[in-house]
C-alpha cells in the first residue's frame, strides 16, 4: 500500500500520515478515526467597536480589548511587585503580618489570571451593604466575562475586587496599593504648581466682569491639560508634563509653565465651550443667589410665633448656597488645578461653596481618595521649592548701540503654593470646600442610570449651579459607554442625565467622543489611528439644560429623624 493510500482527508481537515511514529499515540489511531476538527465560535471580533455599540473587550481592535489585555495585567503586576518590595514597609505602617502580605499576593495574583484568561467574575464575599448590591449587579449582567461584559464593568469590577482583597485581611483595611505611586505624582509636579500657584494669587482680588471671564477660562484650560497626569493611562509610570512646541530651546521654555501649555496646545482643544462654562455659572450663580435671598419676610402676625423649625432638606426648592460642584479624577497635580479653580470661584463670590466628589476607596490608580485631598492640600501648605531660571540671552546690540542691561533671573518658589494650602485648609475647616465619597462613585454604572441606582445622590447635584466632570472614566459614564457617532451633540449623548448643567474636562484617552465638527474625526483618524489612545487631544464641553429642582417623594436620607438639631417637619 502506498504512503498516500494511507493518508486521509475529511474536507478542510487536516491530513493525518499514518507513517508519522507518533501516530500510534493519536486519537485516530486509538479511535479508528478519522476525526474531524470543529471550529467553536471564537467570541471576539476582529472589529473596532461599531457605532452606537457600548465599549467592551470582545472587540479586538478596541482600546478596551487593549486596556484588558495589556494595561490593567500590567497595573496588577505592579501592585504584586510593590507588595514583595516594599512589604516590610506596608507592615509596618499596617500591622500586617507575613502571612497578610502573601495573602494578598495570592489573591491579586488569582485575580490577574481570572482576567487575562477571560474567566467569568467572582461574587464579592465581604458581608457588607455596598458589596451585596455589588454580587446583585453582577448576577444581574447578561454576560459575567471579563471580555465580554461592558469595559466599564469590568474595569470597576477589578479595582473592587482590588479593594476586597484589603477588606478579607483586617491589617490591610485601609491599605491603598497606589498610594506610593501618587505621592511620588504631587512630588514630581512642584515647579508647574509653583508657577500657577504665584499666578492664581494674582487672580484672586476681586476683579471686572472681563478680566473675571478671561480669568475664569484660563484655568479651565490649565484643568484641563493637567488631566494628562493620568497613572492609569500610563500603567503606574510616572507621567511628567513636558513643553510642546517646536519653539527654540531658552532659559525661559525650560520652565514646566501650564499657562504656555495653553498656548501651545490650543489647536488641540477640539471642542472649546470654556467661554460658555463661564458665563453659564457666573449667571446661574447670581440668580440663585437672588433666589435664596427672596422676597424680605413679612412680620409674623400679631400673637403669631415665627417659625422656628427650617423644612426638611427634601422639601428644598431652592439651595440654601450658591454652590459648584467638582467630580474629581486624578489626585496630585490635577486635584492641584481643581482646587485653585475651586478658590478662584470663592474669591470672586461666584459661588459661595465648592463640593468635591472624590473616590471613597483606591481608584485606577490615581483616583482622589479623601485621603488623597488631605495630602494634596497639606503637603501644598508645607512645600518647599526654589529654582532660580538665567534670563533668556538678549540679541546683540547694533552697532553703536550700548548693550542693555540683563535682566535678571527669574526664581520659581513654593512662597505662593504654601500661601494657598494654607487657605484652602481653613476653607475645608470653615465647610466652603466640602468633600463627598459617596459610593455610587465606585460603581460600575453609568450616569444616565444614576436617578435610579442612587436617586439619592441624584437629588444632591440638583443642588449644583453647574457640575464640572473631570476625565476620562467620568467622560465615558457621562456618555453611557457608548461609541457615538462622533458628531452626535453632547446634550443627546448625556441621554438624560441631567441633574445641573453638566461641564465636561476631558483629554482624550478612550475611543469614544461626542460633539465633534463634521469631518474631524476622519481628519484625525487619517493622521493617527491611535490619536484617542494618547491624551494629546482635550474637550471642554457643557450642556446648560437641567431638571428642575422639585419636593423630593423620598425622605432625606442625610438626616433621618432629626434635621439640624431639631425635629424634622
Amino acid at each position: 500500500m502506498s504512503k498516500s493510500s494511507n493518508r486521509m482527508s475529511q474536507g478542510s481537515a487536516t491530513e493525518i500520515d499514518r507513517d508519522d511514529e507518533n501516530y500510534c499515540t493519536t486519537p485516530e489511531f486509538i479511535y479508528g478515526g478519522p476525526f474531524i476538527k470543529v471550529e467553536k465560535p471564537c467570541p471576539f471580533l476582529n472589529t473596532a467597536t461599531p457605532i452606537n455599540l457600548q465599549l467592551q473587550g470582545s472587540f479586538k481592535k478596541s482600546f478596551a480589548y487593549y486596556s484588558l489585555k495589556e494595561r490593567m495585567p500590567v497595573i496588577l503586576t505592579k501592585v504584586i511587585d510593590y507588595l514583595s518590595r516594599e512589604g516590610n514597609k506596608i507592615k509596618s505602617g499596617n500591622g500586617a503580618s507575613d502571612e497578610d502580605i502573601r495573602n494578598y499576593i495570592q489573591y491579586v495574583t488569582k485575580l490577574k489570571n481570572d482576567l487575562v484568561t477571560n474567566k467569568k467574575y467572582d461574587l464579592l464575599t465581604v458581608d457588607t451593604p455596598e458589596a451585596q448590591r455589588w454580587n446583585k449587579w453582577i448576577e444581574s449582567c447578561e454576560t459575567q466575562n471579563y471580555f465580554m461584559n461592558t469595559w466599564v464593568f469590568t474595569e470597576c469590577y477589578v479595582y473592587r475586587r482590588l479593594r476586597e482583597g484589603c477588606e478579607s485581611t483586617k491589617t490591610l483595611a485601609n491599605f491603598d496599593p497606589f498610594d506610593e505611586q501618587k505621592d511620588q505624582s504631587f512630588n514630581n509636579s512642584m515647579e508647574p504648581m509653583c508657577v500657577v500657584a504665584e499666578k492664581l494669587i494674582s487672580m484672586l482680588p476681586e476683579s471686572d466682569k472681563d478680566k473675571r471671564k478671561a480669568d475664569f477660562i484660563t484655568l479651565l484650560k490649565v484643568c484641563l491639560w493637567s488631566n494628562k497626569c493620568d497613572l492609569s493611562l500610563s500603567m503606574g509610570e510616572q507621567v511628567t508634563l513636558k513643553n510642546e512646541g517646536t519653539v527654540k530651546k531658552t532659559p525661559s521654555r525650560d520652565i514646566l509653565d501650564p499657562f504656555q501649555m495653553i498656548l501651545d496646545l490650543k489647536d488641540k482643544v477640539l471642542v472649546d465651550d470654556s467661554a460658555k462654562i463661564a458665563d453659564l455659572v457666573v449667571s446661574r450663580g447670581e440668580n440663585i443667589a437672588k433666589a435664596i435671598e427672596g422676597p424680605p419676610e413679612a412680620e409674623p402676625a400679631e400673637g403669631e410665633a415665627p417659625p422656628e423649625v427650617p423644612p426638611c432638606p427634601a422639601k428644598f426648592t431652592i439651595p440654601q448656597d450658591v454652590m459648584f460642584d467638582i467630580v474629581c479624577d486624578n489626585s496630585g497635580y490635577e486635584l492641584f488645578t481643581d482646587l485653585c479653580l475651586a478658590h478662584f470661584l470663592i474669591a470672586q463670590k461666584i459661588v459661595q461653596k465648592v463640593r468635591f466628589h472624590v473616590k471613597k476607596i483606591p481608584w485606577f490608580v490615581s483616583d482622589v481618595t479623601p485621603r488623597d485631598f488631605k495630602f494634596v492640600i497639606s503637603s501644598c501648605a508645607r512645600g518647599n521649592y526654589k529654582r532660580e531660571i538665567p534670563p533668556d540671552p538678549k540679541p546683540e546690540p547694533a552697532e553703536g548701540e550700548a548693550p542693555t542691561e540683563p535682566d535678571p533671573p527669574r526664581v520659581i518658589s513654593a512662597d505662593s503654593l504654601r500661601q494657598l494650602g494654607e487657605q484652602w485648609d481653613k476653607f475645608v475647616q470653615d465647610g466652603t470646600f466640602v468633600v463627598l465619597s459617596d459610593d455610587f462613585w465606585t460603581s460600575p454604572h453609568v450616569y444616565k442610570d444614576m436617578k435610579r441606582y442612587d436617586p439619592d445622590l441624584y437629588r444632591k447635584l440638583q443642588f449644583a449651579a453647574a457640575i464640572l466632570f473631570k476625565g476620562d472614566l467620568n467622560y465615558r459614564k457621562l456618555l453611557g459607554e457608548k461609541n457615538w457617532n462622533p458628531t452626535t451633540g453632547f446634550e443627546p449623548a448625556l441621554q438624560g442625565f441631567l441633574p445641573a448643567p453638566v461641564a465636561a474636562l476631558r483629554t482624550v484617552k478612550a475611543d469614544l467622543i461626542c460633539g465633534l465638527p463634521k469631518g474631524k474625526w476622519e481628519q484625525l483618524n487619517a493622521l493617527d489611528a491611535k490619536w484617542m489612545e494618547k491624551g494629546d487631544y482635550g474637550v471642554i464641553q457643557v450642556c446648560a439644560k437641567c431638571e428642575p429642582l422639585k419636593v423630593s417623594d423620598r425622605p432625606c436620607p442625610q438626616y433621618g429623624d432629626t434635621c439640624r438639631g431639631t425635629v424634622c417637619n
